[in-house]
């Protein structure tokens, strides 16, 4: 998630001044991309094209071939007016976000072309803010291993200064001038800090944390002088060392890096690359959101990250008022029932999930959320009462084979079974391998493959799905338990450690 303080302040007076008319919403679908916009269909087109050029770009440069396999899930965009955005996020200080739900990736961010087209590259663009999340994405999803705060940040802020060419190319590595006040404010973020603040201590100033990152990965990437240092570096990290470590090797002496980083701040930068376009044209299908879907999304997206829960029946009663108004649209009676689900209003979201399936037979989420119904009632059941797990596999089955690549019918399958205190047949353990391939970003699907691992004694395989979670960059910094977890399997503690794991799946589970 992206905070920015002061700089956000400017940013959403600005956009808020100049938001212009919208149009109606629309989805436009390519290989790595679902945008949903309410703009006209040139618009959205040429949106999700650069979206495109921008994932080329990055997998030119960082030699990550594309993977098909990934193309049946991907992220999708909520590119929002400033007023809807700060409707649904609720969340001062925050101009978009990244989130990784079973149900797919998803980026929720303000979008106001208009107000970009008055601003100079390297400014605050909302077009900046996407990128960065999306390149979030791109490193979890692409990129082997963890890596430390540090680099998460300065390879989202590098990416995300970027200026779109005419004939397709992509201009890579301008400035990010709305770091320039933290830089040049006088205070200071010792390199040692920067790479290692869990030996040496975390700065507070997180303007500076993102601005000092940004210019240590523009220096190590552009500047020849310190040419192939920071592969090495990250070479270093994926073959188990500690930042601090594999910092020292691949740099040498901080002091004198730091003294070169203060230099090239106050200095001309290195010029930005100039990334070829890519060789074809990506693939892209449009539609406009129905009626229904239109009504419905505000709403839905509010619930999808989370309402208070004295709050929820009140959002839930809006979905269902909109379901109502649109009793012939499959779409808009899925979005009322995953709302009212999440309020734990079982019987309305259960009679719009069926009326869904009656509409569209081959619909995954009513199946999906019919499968969750049935799970809710086996939890109630008395003890040995098996019928709502086993409607609830059922669905789940159907939901697979409704859509072979589904993530959530793969994890919740596993998961009637290991939920239920039974033992995982060998096809629910290969549904959730083939989750974790399809969803690596997932930390639902990391933790329970983590912990059926421990459970089958390889340890080794257990810690390197754990890695990711010690690493990440915005997890509370005093309990790090996915470390504790990996430390104990280390030390040969293996009981401890499945209690631990135990713990942290129910926590990271969420709802059934």
């Amino acid at each position: 998630m992206k905070r920015l303080g002061f700089w956000a302040a400017i940013a959403i007076a600005f956009l808020l001044g100049t938001a212009p008319a919208r149009a109606e919403w629309v989805e436009a679908r390519t290989h790595h991309f679902v945008l949903v916009t309410d703009s006209d269909r040139a618009a959205a087109r040429a949106f999700a094209t650069r979206l495109e050029q921008f994932d080329a770009a990055l997998r030119q440069l960082y030699g990550i071939p594309d993977n098909p396999d990934l193309h049946s899930r991907p992220v999708t965009i909520y590119a929002l007016a400033p007023e809807q955005f700060f409707k649904v996020c609720g969340c001062p200080g925050v101009l978009g976000y990244y989130a990784r739900p079973l149900t797919g990736p998803r980026i929720i961010a303000i979008s106001d072309p208009k107000a970009d087209r008055k601003l100079k590259l390297g400014d605050l663009h909302s077009q900046a803010l996407m990128l960065h999340e999306y390149s979030h994405h791109f490193m979890l999803t692409n990129f082997p291993g963890a890596y430390p705060y540090w680099y998460v940040e300065g390879f989202a802020e590098f990416n995300a200064n970027v200026d779109f060419k005419e004939d397709g190319s992509i201009v890579l590595g301008y400035p990010a001038n709305y770091r320039g006040s933290a830089l040049l404010g006088g205070s200071s973020l010792p390199l040692r800090r920067l790479i290692a603040p869990e030996q040496f201590g975390y700065g507070e100033n997180v303007n500076l944390t993102y601005g000092r990152a940004w210019l240590l990965t523009h220096y190590l990437m552009l500047r020849p002088q310190r040419a192939g240092q920071l592969d090495r570096y990250l070479a270093g990290i994926r073959a188990g060392q500690k930042s601090f470590a594999a910092a020292q090797a691949a740099f040498g002496d901080f002091a004198a890096l730091d003294d070169e980083l203060d230099a090239y701040m106050k200095s001309d930068l290195a010029p930005p690359l100039r990334i070829p376009a890519a060789a074809a044209a990506p693939e892209l299908r449009i539609r406009p959101l129905s009626a229904g879907e239109t009504d419905g999304l505000e709403v839905w997206l509010t619930m999808k990250d989370g309402v208070a829960k004295g709050y929820r029946k009140g959002f839930a009663l809006k979905a269902e008022r909109a379901a109502r108004k649109h009793p012939d649209d499959a779409a808009a009676q899925v979005m009322a029932a995953e709302v009212s689900f999440m309020a734990e209003r079982f019987s309305e979201a259960e009679a719009m999930a069926d009326r869904a399936l009656e509409l569209d037979p081959a619909s995954d989420r009513a199946m999906l959320l019919k499968g969750r119904l049935a799970v809710q009632k086996a939890l109630g059941a008395a003890p040995g009462d098996l019928a709502g797990w086993s409607a609830g596999r059922e669905w789940f089955v159907r939901a697979n084979r409704a859509n072979p690549q589904s993530v959530e019918a793969f994890y919740r399958y596993f998961g009637s079974y290991a939920w239920a205190g039974a033992k995982a047949p060998g096809a629910a353990g290969q549904g959730l391998m083939r989750a974790s391939v399809l969803a690596p970003e997932s930390e639902q699907i990391a933790v329970s493959l983590a912990l059926q691992k421990l459970r089958e004694g390889e340890g080794r395989a257990a810690q390197s799905l754990l890695v990711p979670l010690a690493s990440a960059p915005h997890r509370p910094r005093d309990d790090n338990v996915a470390q504790k977890i990996i430390d104990q399997i280390d030390a040969g503690e293996t009981k401890e450690a499945l209690a631990a794991l135990l713990l942290l799946e129910a926590k990271v589970r969420g709802p059934y």
